[in-house]
């Protein structure tokens, strides 16, 4: 029985191995890294436009002053830059909310352009680690809108979750202490599963062929244990190596912002080989004449 258990762990870690590996390699025959500088660029142009029709989707249920309040500490949460450098990137947002009224029509073109641009890449990156042809000239933007379209139902609900909570708050501090308890794991462990959860709809929707669930759900847990594990060891590295005020001076903060959102398009995009990887291993063990 034992033997049995022995036998069964070692196939499992080589089929890890094995999965590890072929996803790192065909993140290499992709030029990962190239594409991960190109996810950087455009989610950081499309950044503040993003906030400012989030703060006017927002400001149609509260306050506007409180809907700019939110969804910038919505972004914050998400962001692992602290002190001097998120008060420059945040406070150079919410001067930018401010002016809002004026610069809709604009934030919203840029918006719509960026976000094409960001989810193409997202999209043929993805297509490239499955093998699988591109969309036609006409198909691709139209996913593209498709995707932005669910990503800002995603990230209008977690805009909402901080609003509730903070109407709860009062009354959970008057309950029971277990109330409290669950409170402070729920506000650890909500975060992350809206993170797996809008990885698992991008690793489905974004390849040109259908996906299932059971195909994607272990490389977006992959990638949202990588981008928490990322996100704790960024901010060591910026409180204890970085020097990035000292060499780029004010423009240290977006800096440290740009190299974040690289880092993350690295996860994104070796999960997305992940997931062609995981299958074409079980596609292999499942029919393994098909190797010669």
């Amino acid at each position: 029985m034992f033997h049995k258990f022995i036998d069964k762990l070692e196939q499992k870690t080589r089929r890890i191995v094995a999965i590890l590996y072929l996803a790192a390699k065909k993140y290499e025959q992709i030029d990962g890294a190239q594409r991960a500088g190109a996810f950087a660029f455009d989610a950081f142009f499309a950044l503040f436009p993003l906030i400012i029709l989030f703060v006017t989707v927002a400001s149609v249920f509260i306050d506007r002053d409180t809907a700019g309040k939110t969804v910038i500490a919505y972004v914050e949460h998400y962001v692992p830059i602290k002190g001097e450098m998120q008060r420059y990137i945040f406070d150079t947002a919410g001067g930018v909310v401010k002016t809002r009224g004026p610069a809709g029509v604009v934030a919203f073109l840029m918006l719509v352009w960026a976000a094409i641009q960001f989810f193409t890449i997202v999209i043929t990156t993805t297509n490239r680690a499955w093998g699988i042809k591109d969309h036609n000239w006409w198909r691709l933007p139209l996913k593209s809108l498709i995707l932005l379209g669910i990503s800002s139902i995603a990230i209008v609900v977690g805009i909402a979750m901080p609003i509730l909570t903070m109407m709860v708050r009062g009354w959970l501090f008057s309950a029971p202490a277990i109330l409290s308890w669950l409170y402070g794991w729920g506000s650890l462990i909500v975060p992350l599963l809206v993170v797996f959860l809008g990885l698992s709809i991008f690793y489905q929707l974004a390849p040109r062929r259908l996906m299932r669930f059971a195909e994607v759900w272990a490389a977006a847990l992959c990638a949202t244990v990588l981008l928490w594990a990322s996100q704790s060891l960024f901010v060591i590295y910026l409180k204890s190596f970085a020097m990035l005020n000292a060499i780029y001076g004010a423009f240290g903060g977006i800096m440290a912002l740009l190299l974040w959102i690289y880092l993350s398009g690295i996860i994104f995009i070796f999960g997305a080989c992940l997931c062609a990887a995981q299958s074409e291993t079980i596609s292999l063990t499942a029919h393994p004449r098909e190797q010669t």
